[in-house]
């Protein structure tokens, strides 16, 4: 008798910090992506959730009828990530927001594939797996996997055997990988939780933000969106001003942010906190409803986003997830 899609699993979530080297770790490459958690029936059909508990699997059809024959008819749960490839054959963030402005039609899942990373397997036909360690799960993923036409990929892992994280930072950087993710051994997985069990070293600083209004630009924008807003949510439910960005806006994501900010538009500041009269002098205040993210240098102590630039926005993140940093995270 076939069985309905399994249930969701929330992602489980990496601290960030210095990367453990020691034996007790495995470590991975830190994809540059979107979460999605993998939910295939032994008839096949598939279901893609968002970190947020959303259903994308609409926007990435291409991946609806590969699971199962890569499962060979297994009912499974996974986690891992959608990305999109460069010409070089790594993952380009800036690729797959063309995925999220628009509808997946046949012209642009050619121009634009998306391919499935699968880094963790929670449930294989009925039993979970949540409960086995690390190492287990991992080696469980690569027997259960057989990939089909490149659309899912089971990325390496390595221990300290294999190479120090120290090298394998380098040599992220030295190929454009975002980062390094340390995982420990025998840590089960723990869904919805941010633990130390598992820490991340990207090697750039990017933050999500809330977008709760905008500016016209100045010059070659005088006539359209010139800086955009930003806040994130503190432990009250009040959103706080971090500051605004400006820059990394393509022609193409401009046009695509006036389009989905017109309709937020509201009489009043979203924030809480006080905006500085000359960010909030003209400015366009909209309902706080699109995350997005950035690249920043720094947060200052009082929490201001410095040298910010747009990375775009993130349709799998929901606004309460975005959370005001701790301390510890500004510098």
């Amino acid at each position: 008798m076939a069985e309905s899609v399994p249930d969701a699993v929330a992602p489980m979530l990496a601290v960030d910090g210095p990367l453990p080297d020691d034996d007790r770790h495995g470590y991975e490459w830190k994809w540059d992506g979107f979460r999605g958690c993998a939910r295939v029936a032994d008839t096949g059909e598939t279901r893609i959730t968002s970190r947020s508990g959303s259903d994308h699997t609409h926007r990435y059809p291409e991946l609806g009828t590969v699971f199962g024959p890569a499962l060979g008819g297994r009912a499974a749960v996974l986690d891992g990530e959608v990305v999109a490839l460069n010409a070089a054959g790594r993952p380009e963030f800036e690729l797959l927001q063309r995925r999220a402005r628009q509808e997946p039609t046949a012209k642009l899942r050619a121009e634009v594939p998306v391919v499935y990373f699968a880094f963790d397997v929670l449930r294989i036909g009925s039993e979970p797996l949540l409960a086995r360690p690390y190492e287990q799960r991992r080696e469980l993923l690569a027997e259960l996997l057989r990939p089909a036409d490149g659309r899912i990929v089971v990325p390496p892992w390595y221990t300290r055997a294999d190479i120090a994280p120290a090298q394998l930072l380098e040599t992220a950087a030295a190929h454009g990988i975002e980062g390094v993710v340390a995982k420990r051994l025998d840590a089960p997985y723990l869904p919805g939780a941010r633990s130390p069990l598992w820490t991340k070293r990207a090697l750039t600083r990017t933050r999500e933000v809330v977008v709760g209004g905008w500016r016209i630009g100045a010059g070659r924008r005088a006539d359209t969106l010139g800086a955009l807003l930003l806040g994130a949510y503190d432990d009250e439910g009040a959103l706080v001003y971090l500051g605004d960005v400006g820059t990394g806006f393509t022609d193409d994501a401009l046009d695509h942010l006036r389009a989905v900010l017109a309709p937020l538009a509201r009489p009043a500041s979203p924030f809480a906190s006080e905006v500085p009269r000359d960010r909030a002098r003209g400015a366009h205040w909209v309902e706080p409803e699109l995350v997005g993210e950035v690249v920043y240098r720094r947060m200052t102590p009082d929490l201001r986003l410095r040298h910010t630039s747009w990375r775009g926005l993130r349709p799998d993140r929901t606004p309460d997830e975005v959370r005001v940093p701790a301390p510890a995270e500004s510098s």
